[in-house]
This record gives structure tokens, C-alpha cells and sequence, in this order.
């Protein structure tokens, strides 16, 4: 979290995925750009995270392309992607401040100054709201430490570190309450504009509140695409073709049911 990114456009085209003679995505098509936040919604088992994995490079494509400023997204260019899992992985007996000293120095190159370095990680709690907890331990199921939130805040934190111009999360909000929940994606949320960053988070069940933060929609059912667009015109697009979603009705729930 050091600069402003420059603008940046993920384009996946077409995008393809088998596994064990299984069609895990067919034919997905979508744009990400900076200042966006992408959520990618759909019911269980219909291609969220195998998307992430996909462009992160941890899943092989069958067929179609990832571009990202119409270069193809090669090794290289995937260096500019961070990607939060949905399951965190600490050491549970560090602080908050030493996990995140420790992965300043692991992942930062050594071309920038601890100084700078310390200026990105004290940036990087503000914004994550995390400065009462830098003395807590992390923490496991024997010692007690950082909520689940903070967890979850903690483990963004630690992605942050490398100032990604892209940031892939896999459910952010998942195992929280809904006021945490809110709270971190409005986090996310400013992150993204004040740094001209681009987020691509797979969201499962969110709270009305969160669905109206989104930027775009990405709507998967069985590995197809049933929406992808603004996230404020899902619900016309989707009463234009029959399916109305009932007033005061959370967004989310109509969409996924």
C-alpha cells in the first residue's frame, strides 16, 4: 500500500475448466478494472473459488485466456495478484506485529528500506482498523488471541505487504457476523478506491448492506455465467426476464436461491 496503481484491466475470456471429465466452468466471461470491487456470487459448487484458482494460476485452464492489459496473464504478470485463501495459516504463538514485521521481510524485496517498510505496514493497520490488536498473539484453539475477525483482517494484512495491484480473496466475510462482516468490506471497499486497486472476492450469503458496496456482479450457476454486469442493474436485468425479486427482499439471497 505504497502508491496509487496505475489503471489495469483483467479480462478472462471464454474460460474453460475440466477436471476428471468434469465441466467445472463453461465458457466464463468477465472484466475486472481498478477501482473495482468484483464479487463473484453463486450457490456452493458452482466454480467460485476454481475461478480464483484459476487466475491466480493454481488451476490449469482447459481452454479461453486471461489477459491483463491485453497482455495473456503469464508468471510474470501474475506477480501483480495477491490472493487471500479463505483458510489463514499462522503461526499462532507471534503477535499480530510480529507476523506482520516477519512477512515485511520475507516478502518485501530487499531493495526497499526497513524504514518504508514500516511506513506500508503502519498504512496497512490503519486502514484495516488493527492497532488495538498488534500486541495479541494470533492465537490457536489452546491460546486464546485475534477474534475471527481480526483473524481475517490479520491475513489481508499480510497480502497488502507486497502492495498487489490485484487482490483475489476467497470469502472474505465467511465465519463472521454480519457487523464484522460490513465492517470489513467497507475496509475493502476504500482500499480499493483510495488505491485504485482492483478486488475480485467470492462472496457466498452477504447481508444487503454488503451486496450494495459491490461494483460488478458475477453470478455463476453449474460453472455457467447467469449474470455478470453492474451489481445495481442485476435485479432489472433479471425481471426483465421473469424472475422479480420481491420488495425489501436481500439482493444476495433472490439471486443465489
Amino acid at each position: 500500500m505504497k502508491t496509487k496503481s496505475s489503471a489495469s484491466m483483467l479480462v478472462v475470456q471464454n474460460l474453460v475448466v475440466l477436471m476428471k471429465n468434469k465441466t467445472i466452468l463453461n465458457g466464463i466471461n468477465a472484466v475486472a478494472q481498478s477501482g473495482d470491487l468484483l464479487a463473484i456470487m453463486g450457490p456452493s459448487g458452482s466454480g467460485k473459488t476454481t475461478l480464483l484458482d484459476t487466475i491466480a494460476g493454481r488451476v490449469q485452464a482447459t481452454s479461453g485466456q486471461i489477459t491483463l492489459n491485453g497482455h495473456c496473464l503469464n508468471k510474470q504478470l501474475r506477480c501483480r495478484l495477491g490472493y487471500v485463501l479463505q483458510d489463514d495459516v499462522f503461526m499462532s504463538s507471534l503477535t499480530l506485529s510480529e507476523t506482520l514485521h516477519f512477512t515485511a521481510m520475507i516478502s518485501i524485496p530487499e531493495s526497499v528500506t526497513w524504514k518504508d517498510k514500516q511506513a506500508r505496514i503502519v498504512d496497512i493497520v490503519n486502514a484495516l482498523d488493527l492497532t488495538k490488536c498488534l500486541n495479541t498473539v494470533i492465537g490457536d484453539f489452546v491460546v486464546r488471541g485475534l477474534s475471527g475477525g481480526e483473524r481475517k483482517r490479520a491475513n489481508i494484512a499480510c497480502e497488502f505487504l507486497t502492495d498487489p495491484d490485484i487482490m483475489l480473496i476467497d470469502e472474505p466475510t465467511s465465519g463472521l457476523d454480519s457487523s464484522t462482516a460490513h465492517k470489513l468490506m467497507i475496509q475493502l471497499k476504500n482500499y480499493a478506491t483510495q488505491y485504485n486497486k482492483t478486488i475480485i472476492a467470492t462472496i457466498h450469503q452477504p447481508s444487503s448492506q454488503v451486496y450494495h458496496m459491490f461494483s460488478t456482479l458475477l453470478l455463476l450457476m453449474d460453472g455457467n455465467v447467469g449474470y455478470f454486469g453492474k451489481a445495481t442493474e442485476a435485479l432489472d436485468y433479471f425481471e426483465r426476464i421473469g424472475y422479480k425479486c420481491a420488495q425489501h427482499f436481500n439482493p444476495a439471497d433472490f439471486l443465489c436461491k
